[in-house]
């Protein structure tokens, strides 16, 4: 298999555009769209941290020192990021910060994610250097982070259910990363089940309940209805985004990477948007605002993988060439691929 043939630039933008839409209901003070039980941003931060799993322990086996896979991530986002904090800051600034938007004071939201992705970043750098992060280690770290998640399942705080669903898809990715050549049919075929069953969480308490009410349980399991449905989508998520992503055909790479660009412009856009609409007495629509956004914000994300991600990326080049001779190629790792020379996805 081809490792430059994959669909990751086309799901990356996918997941930037769908935080751009869910926050379009945000910025104008309306509820975000919710689909699996979560709104549509928070989707998209699920998917984009599946692809970073599976790219980022790539890239990590590539390495030939943590020294060049540490250079490669802070290449990857700190260039972009820092552009576009300055700008959103100056804007914001120049604005009053927002102060009469429906969401005020917030310049660039999305980019708290990235904290967490940093901390994915490390914790594979540390399961590297410990001698987890292969095919003999790494399942039982992933199992034990399971059963520490469905241990502290009926835990409600923020952390668990915002910020521990995000650690779980990017272990899924790594576990991808170390074992994929094929996805089973059968594996494919329960997980795209898992996803229509708890597409919608009217539907899917209705469908436990008709099947529970036929189990003779004298004593049923303590676990709510949502933690059940939580926990089926966090499994099947992560395998139908791995197979669209590396094995669905026809693949269709993209020539310019611009979803890092769209997911960190893509609020500050429409932040601008929504004061000018404010400040004109222009009522505000988010599927109006949506549109507006994109296409203001694909312009600019492309003028920052051209002119700020691509020529940090090329410094990966530099870099490498001025390092010691490499060290053999990891079984699971291709050749000079997309997967190390895109840039791996954020999260968002």
């Amino acid at each position: 298999m081809d490792p430059r043939r994959n669909n990751f630039d086309v799901l990356r933008l996918l997941f930037a555009t769908l935080v751009i839409f869910s926050h379009s209901f945000a910025l104008v003070g309306q509820a975000e769209p919710v689909l699996w039980g979560r709104t549509l941003g928070n989707l998209g931060v699920h998917g984009f941290f599946v692809i970073s799993g599976y790219l980022i322990v790539q890239s990590f086996l590539r390495s030939r020192s943590l020294l060049q896979y540490g250079m490669n991530r802070v290449l990857r986002i700190v260039p972009g990021l820092v552009v576009a904090l300055i700008l959103s800051s100056l804007i914001a600034l120049r604005l009053h910060s927002f102060a009469n938007n429906p969401v005020p004071y917030i310049s660039n939201g999305p980019v708290w994610t990235l904290t967490w992705e940093v901390v994915c970043y490390a914790a594979v750098a540390v399961l590297g250097i410990v001698g987890a992060l292969n095919r003999t280690a790494f399942p039982a770290v992933f199992a034990a982070g399971w059963v520490l998640y469905l241990a502290g399942i009926g835990d409600t705080s923020d952390f668990m259910l915002a910020i521990v669903p995000m650690f779980l898809m990017f272990a899924a990715g790594a576990l991808f990363a170390l074992y994929l050549t094929k996805i089973r049919l059968e594996v494919l075929i329960l997980a795209l089940i898992g996803l229509a069953l708890t597409a919608d969480f009217g539907v899917f308490s209705a469908v436990v309940r008709f099947v529970m009410a036929g189990v003779p349980f004298l004593y049923g399991p303590d676990v709510s209805l949502g933690e059940i449905h939580r926990v089926i989508y966090l499994a099947s998520f992560p395998v139908v985004v791995i197979w669209v992503g590396k094995l669905a055909r026809p693949s269709l790479p993209l020539r310019n990477d611009i979803s890092y660009g769209t997911y960190i412009y893509g609020w500050p856009v429409a932040q601008v948007l929504v004061f000018a609409a404010l400040k004109w007495a222009l009522p505000l629509n988010p599927w109006l605002l949506f549109l507006a956004t994109m296409l203001i914000t694909l312009p600019i994300a492309y003028l920052s993988w051209r002119f700020i991600e691509k020529p940090a990326l090329g410094l990966k080049r530099r870099f490498r060439k001025r390092a010691a001779a490499p060290a053999p190629e990891p079984e699971s790792a291709g050749p000079e691929s997309a997967e190390e020379e895109r840039p791996e996805p954020v999260g968002v």
